[in-house]
């Protein structure tokens, strides 16, 4: 799988520093200054970006800002839902194929996705942050629930058991909060830390498996494929 720290791309968009060369529709201006936040977003923490920053870099006016966006808070959530919503697209599992290679490239798009965006991630997880609130949370809670609906779907697991939908859900929280540990030195090198956190599902679920016999029933197509 394709690794990319790239952010989403929007119609309109131009390299820092240009002009649009056309004149825009409305909805291309919108995307425009999602583009341009987003790409500052990319460079620091959203904590530290403002109204001004955006008009500066996307060179309009703050009255058109505004004729877009209500607050700067308006345009975070617009554009975390992009980056949400293409990172939704972007973690797979297939039905057919290596579910342990499949794991492992789904985490490369989760890992991307952390690294460019890394201030602002670390800020969305942190408590007290200004930028998070109702609405990021619901937009982290989508990436959360993608990951584990996605693990249930691939191994036929409707009704997981509670112990299990535990084990899912603290998997995800430990790769969210490790994520924000190993961006501060990066370290173990990035294929190392991908390959330890899928080996850290797989010691999860078997321990699972091992306090739970129902839970062992549901695990053991898991574990066949994970083996």
């Amino acid at each position: 799988m394709q690794r990319t720290s790239e952010h989403p791309t929007s119609p309109g968009r131009t390299a820092r520093g240009d002009r649009p060369r056309r004149r825009m529709s409305p909805e291309e201006r919108r995307e425009h200054l999602l583009g341009t936040a987003l790409r500052l977003y990319s460079e620091r923490a959203m904590d530290d970006v403002s109204v001004d920053d955006i008009v500066a870099e996307a060179e309009v006016s703050r009255a058109l800002f505004y004729r877009y966006f209500a607050n700067l808070r308006d345009v975070h959530v617009a554009a975390l839902t992009t980056v949400v919503d293409e990172l939704i697209e972007r973690i797979t599992l297939p039905s057919e194929g290596d579910l342990l290679a499949q794991l492992r490239g789904a985490l490369a798009e989760f890992v991307s996705f952390v690294e460019t965006f890394a201030s602002s991630y670390t800020a969305l997880l942190r408590s007290g942050s200004t930028v998070a609130s109702s609405e990021t949370e619901t937009l982290v809670d989508q990436v959360r629930n993608h990951v584990v609906t996605l693990i249930r779907d691939r191994v036929g697991i409707a009704a997981p058991t509670p112990l299990l939908e535990l084990t899912l859900r603290g998997w995800v929280a430990l790769v969210e909060t490790t994520c924000v540990t190993w961006l501060a030195t990066r370290e173990p090198p990035r294929e190392v830390f991908e390959v330890w956190l899928t080996d850290q599902l797989v010691a999860m679920v078997s321990t699972t498996a091992g306090h739970d016999q129902e839970s062992a029933e549901q695990l053991a197509p898991l574990l066949r494929e994970l083996g």
